[in-house]
């Protein structure tokens, strides 16, 4: 919230092009459906803000720092994971703020062995949602840059942004699930159910009811029996649909 002030008041003062930039993005974010279009947006979006050579967009995978994705000069680290304690981008989690570091061989927190084959040599780093992080935003210099407080207080802002569309992308895939169970349910009541309804309503009326020793009646009970069972398991079917919708809701 007190990012979300700053970057308010920071409107003010903000070059034309930048805050263009941030309405599109919050615009754009705002109708991502899934997470592959929000971090093609977030990881573009960071560097076009801070005018850095790179940019990546992680996520917290249980005890480790996932790499989603990047855009950057050269490649970083997209797709692999790192122990939380053992990067940058698990620390910015952990201790809920956004790490700057000048120069990243000075830095006792920053894993060399990591950076040393990348063009790296300064970075930003900012928890996608401060009060409980579920990821971070790094941006990268090839040369030793520090961030200035614009700067470092929109990547913080598109971060919690960011986190908005996550939460927004999550409850939407809920949503379409139900909305398939809810279509499946109503499909095994308009059109299976039917069908040993129809055999039942076949077989009653193939029953001798003159002669009830008839053979064939004894054929008949048997394909009756079967067909309820039948019935049965599509009841349950659709009772077990019907709980699991139950058991979703908050």
């Amino acid at each position: 919230m007190q990012s979300m002030l700053i970057f308010m008041s920071l409107c003010l003062k903000m070059n034309t092009e930048k805050l263009k930039l941030m309405v599109q993005t919050v615009q754009e974010l705002s109708l991502a459906r899934n997470m592959d279009t929000i971090t093609g947006i977030v990881r573009k979006t960071a560097r076009e803000l801070t005018g850095a050579d790179g940019a990546t967009f992680v996520l917290k995978d249980n005890n480790m720092c996932y790499y989603v994705d990047e855009d950057a000069i050269e490649p970083l680290w997209k797709g692999q994971r790192f122990p939380m304690s053992a990067c940058i981008s698990g620390w910015t989690m952990m201790h809920k703020q956004w790490a700057v570091i000048e120069d990243i061989y000075t830095d006792d927190r920053v894993p060399i062995e990591a950076y040393r084959p990348t063009f790296v040599k300064s970075l930003a780093m900012v928890p996608i949602r401060t009060i409980d992080p579920i990821g971070a935003i790094g941006n990268y210099w090839a040369d030793k840059h520090t961030p200035t407080e614009e700067e470092l207080v929109l990547l913080q802002s598109l971060a919690d942004i960011t986190s908005v569309s996550i939460e927004n992308v999550y409850a939407y895939n809920e949503l379409k699930e139900q909305n398939q169970k809810l279509y499946d349910i109503a499909f095994l009541q308009s059109h299976q159910v039917r069908v040993p309804i129809a055999q039942i309503q076949g077989l009653y009326n193939l029953f001798n009811f003159e002669n009830f020793h008839d053979p064939e009646n004894a054929d008949l009970f048997h394909r009756l029996k079967t067909t309820a069972d039948s019935f049965d398991t599509i009841i349950r079917e659709i009772t077990q649909m019907t709980s699991s919708l139950r058991a979703q809701r908050p």
